[in-house]
C-alpha cells in the first residue's frame, strides 16, 4: 500500500508541473536562420560572474538595497565567439512580451550591463513561479531602473 501511495504522489508532482523546468535562453544574430540556444549552466557556471551592488526603484514603493550575481553582457558575448561591435542595437524580449532596445556601445560601456540570475543569493525564479527570473537584465547606469526587464529569453542582435 505505501509504494501505491509513493507511486502516486510521484506521478501526482509530475502532472501538475512540481518539476522544475531548465530556464533557456535564445541569442539571435542577424541574418542567420537558427538562434543560439545558450546553455544556461554557462551562465550560472560562468569564470566573470560576479555579486555586485544594485537599487531597485519601483513605482509607489520606496528604493532597496540588493545584491545581483550576473555576467556582464560583454563578457557573456566573448565567451560566445559573438563581437558586440559587429552590431549595431541589441533587442532584449521577456517572456511577458516587455521588449527593451539598447545600443551597442551602451552594452560595451564597462561594469554597465548585466544578465543577472541570482538576487540577494537566490536564484531567479520564473513568471510563472512569481519570480523575476529565470534572467533579468540590469543596466547599473540606470538611475531610475526604468529599462530593467525581467523574464529575458531572448536577446537579438542587429
Amino acid at each position: 500500500m505505501q509504494k501505491i501511495y509513493i507511486i502516486l504522489l510521484i506521478l501526482i508532482m509530475v502532472l501538475t508541473g512540481c518539476t522544475q523546468e531548465k530556464p533557456s535562453l535564445n541569442i539571435v544574430i542577424d541574418g542567420k536562420a537558427e538562434p543560439v540556444d545558450v546553455d544556461t549552466e554557462i551562465i550560472y557556471n560562468h569564470k566573470d560572474a560576479l555579486v555586485f551592488p544594485a537599487v531597485v526603484r519601483s513605482s509607489g514603493s520606496k528604493p532597496v538595497e540588493t545584491e545581483y550575481k550576473g555576467i556582464e553582457l560583454t563578457k557573456l558575448f566573448e565567451s560566445l565567439n559573438i563581437d558586440i561591435t559587429n552590431y549595431s542595437k541589441v533587442t532584449f524580449n521577456a517572456s511577458d512580451g516587455y521588449r527593451i532596445i539598447l545600443s551597442a556601445e551602451e552594452i560595451a560601456e564597462p561594469s554597465n550591463v548585466y544578465l543577472t540570475f541570482e538576487r540577494d543569493g537566490e536564484i531567479l525564479k520564473s513568471k510563472k513561479e512569481g519570480g523575476n527570473g529565470p534572467f533579468q537584465l540590469v543596466i547599473r547606469r540606470d538611475p531610475f531602473s526604468q529599462r530593467w526587464i525581467k523574464h529575458v529569453n531572448e536577446i537579438i542582435l542587429q
